[in-house]
């Protein structure tokens, strides 16, 4: 694992503060939530009393029905969000049981609900008829020879007066109500009502009316009767909650006061919705600011927004509500109840405000010292890497680089290199020891080599006794291979001078390589030379001297390791961006064990002894020829396992 990564690791630690902020802002919620409900369930009591036998301000006729009115069947309008389309559709209507009052006669019914909308009554009837009868066209509405199916509405005035009306038409569509005036000399004529309208639609089994009725015309009472023929001008069925004697109402019509929503509308502030019900669950008022925005800025930003995502937790309730009974004072019963509900954004609002200045500046926190450990880890990994890329290119092809940066540094990364540049001082002392050790020793051992071999050819002159004749013939041969070690460690040592003292010249490759290998013909006789060479030029840019200097240390390696006769080859090969010079020769393969080892100085795996010394220079100065051109020396086995392959890459 990197330092920077473990540093970034590190850094990361830091988020342990907003984590807490968040715990912190949690609890928070929960006393904030509390303290809500508290004053949510003070607020509806306060205002359940306030309204505690207000029948005035709860319904907008007398609640009590009256002896005449007990247990007959009240109509209790909903409240309606908006006004319905008057289509004879109840496609905007709820189908929920309880809003709806039913009627049954024999086989056929009837269905009405009803509802409130900006003091006005609407009103849906469903008859269910298997036969559906209209008026006849041009009829007189009051010549009973052309009736159809009728719907009588009768109901009380504000004032306590009797009214009815009836909705009767000739097809589907819009649809007036008409009442009968009593004229002169007791003539009765059908007068449209325009107050009251709707429309008549037809449905599976029956038919349906939809109506609206200004609530400033009724009172208390509202009845629906309806006139069921089989046939135009039939005797007709009636059903419904109408007395058919003297078309009375025999229900109630129990609806909210206009005054109530007005009243409770001084409460409502944003975030707030309040019901009112009566005993049976209808609702009489309605105000509803739940989904109205909250004027705040924290509310607004993204950031508040992310923060209330990562702290809601699934099953948190979103609004609070509270429940308050509304008593009659007079009859000592409930007449209602009042809601009161709250949605949490007021106290989450409260909650982001404080949550957003703690999160913002912990995070802040955290990602500036995120930022400044990674800055600071980077610092440490370049600093690093200075470090690498020094020691990894400390050793060039003209010694050792003592040079080493971050020296002037005084923390532990200083120490390092200081020390780093110490060692390499030292290894480069050594080096330029052993590099000149060779020409040393043989300077040193060339005057006692001298006078020995003076020695022995005084000896020899003399005369002397056969063994010492032996005795002598042996020396002379070791004075000679101690003078050929001392050639060869000259050797090393001039051409390691002779490399850095060469210029380079443009020269033809192939056309060297070609004398070359004639030459080796004839100075190895007892080998076999084959050249492969591509028939064209191929310029570079060296020292030929070096080159053919490179190339007598690789056949001198080929002929001691081939056997006699045996067939060596100096191929050049082409590659696009480099000319590869191999030598093959049959014999020994390499064992894997030496090969990273055969370019190194002063190492050699020749097996047994013979008369030549070998001081393990050849193959070294192979290298260093290679590495002065830019190039690199290589060996391996040939791929029948036939012998050895030395290849030197040179660049093109």
């Amino acid at each position: 694992m990197s330092l920077r990564l473990k540093l970034l690791l590190l850094g990361l630690a830091t988020l342990v503060l907003p984590f807490a902020g968040c715990q912190y802002a949690r609890e928070m919620e929960a006393a904030l939530r509390e303290g809500e409900q508290q004053a949510l369930a003070t607020m509806a009591r306060t205002l359940a009393a306030s309204l505690q036998g207000r029948t005035d301000l709860l319904y907008r006729a007398a609640h009590d029905p009256g002896p005449e009115l007990a247990g007959a069947p009240d109509l209790q309008p909903i409240l309606l969000a908006s006004a319905p389309f008057l289509d004879g559709n109840a496609d905007e209507w709820p189908r929920t049981s309880l809003a709806w009052r039913t009627v049954t006669h024999g086989e056929a019914s009837l269905r009405m609900i009803g509802g409130v909308h900006e003091r006005t009554l609407y009103l849906l009837l469903e008859v269910h008829d298997k036969v559906v009868v209209f008026d006849a066209p041009q009829s007189d509405p009051l010549d009973s020879s052309g009736f159809g199916d009728r719907v009588w509405l009768a109901f009380d005035d504000p004032a306590g007066s009797a009214h009815q009306v009836f909705i009767g038409s000739t097809g589907p569509g819009p649809v007036r109500a008409r009442r009968i005036e009593l004229r002169e000399y007791g003539r009765r004529v059908a007068v449209q009502e325009p107050r009251i309208e709707g429309a008549w639609g037809l449905m599976p089994g029956g038919y349906r009316i939809e109506l609206r009725i200004p609530l400033s015309m009724l009172g208390l009472r509202f009845g629906v009767l309806v006139d069921d023929r089989d046939t135009v001008g039939a005797e007709p069925e009636s059903f419904g909650t109408l007395d058919r004697q003297s078309l009375a109402p025999q229900a109630r019509l129990i609806a909210a006061a206009p005054e109530l929503n007005a009243y409770l509308a001084q409460f409502m502030q944003p975030g707030l919705r309040i019901t009112v019900v009566n005993v049976s669950g209808a609702p009489l008022s309605l105000l509803d600011q739940l989904g109205a925005p909250l004027d705040s800025a924290a509310e607004r930003g993204i950031l508040s927004r992310l923060y209330r995502r990562v702290l809601e937790r699934r099953g948190d309730r979103r609004y609070v509500d509270a429940n308050a009974r509304i008593d009659d004072l007079t009859h000592a019963h409930a007449i209602g109840s009042l809601q009161v509900v709250q949605t949490a954004d007021r106290w989450l609002t409260l909650r982001d405000h404080a949550l957003t200045k703690l999160l913002n500046f912990t995070l802040l926190t955290s990602a500036g010292a995120v930022l400044l450990m990674f800055s600071f880890a980077g610092w440490l990994a370049w600093r690093l890497a200075r470090l690498r890329r020094a020691s990894e290119t400390a050793l060039t092809r003209e010694g050792l680089v003592t040079t080493f940066p971050e020296t002037n540094s005084g923390d532990e990364l200083g120490d390092v290199a200081r020390s780093f540049a110490t060692l390499l001082a030292r290894l480069d002392e050594y080096t330029s020891y052993l590099r000149t050790l060779a020409g040393k020793l043989a300077h040193e051992i060339r005057t006692p080599l001298t006078i020995v071999r003076s020695s022995l050819e005084n000896l020899e002159s003399e005369a002397t006794t056969a063994a010492a004749r032996t005795y002598a013939a042996r020396a002379r041969e070791g004075s000679d291979r101690l003078h050929a070690i001392l050639l060869a460690m000259g050797a090393a040592t001039r051409v390691e001078e002779a490399i850095g003292a060469a210029e380079r010249t443009r020269f033809d490759l192939t056309a060297l390589l070609a004398s070359a290998v004639e030459s080796y013909r004839i100075a190895f006789p007892q080998r076999v030379f084959v050249a492969e060479l591509p028939g064209e030029a191929v310029e570079l840019s060296g020292a030929p001297d070096l080159i053919l200097q490179m190339l007598d240390k690789l056949i001198d390696n080929a002929v001691d390791f081939s056997p006699e006769a045996g067939r060596i080859t100096v191929r050049l090969r082409l590659e696009p961006a480099a000319a590869v010079v191999e030598v093959d020769n049959p014999g020994p393969t390499l064992p894997p064990e030496i090969r990273s080892r055969l370019f190194e100085s002063l190492w050699q795996s020749r097996p047994g002894s013979d008369s030549r010394p070998h001081f393990g220079l050849g193959l070294y100065i192979v290298r260093l020829i290679a590495h002065y051109h830019g190039g690199s020396a290589a060996a391996s086995d040939l791929p029948d396992g036939s012998g050895a392959r030395f290849s030197v890459r040179l660049p093109r």
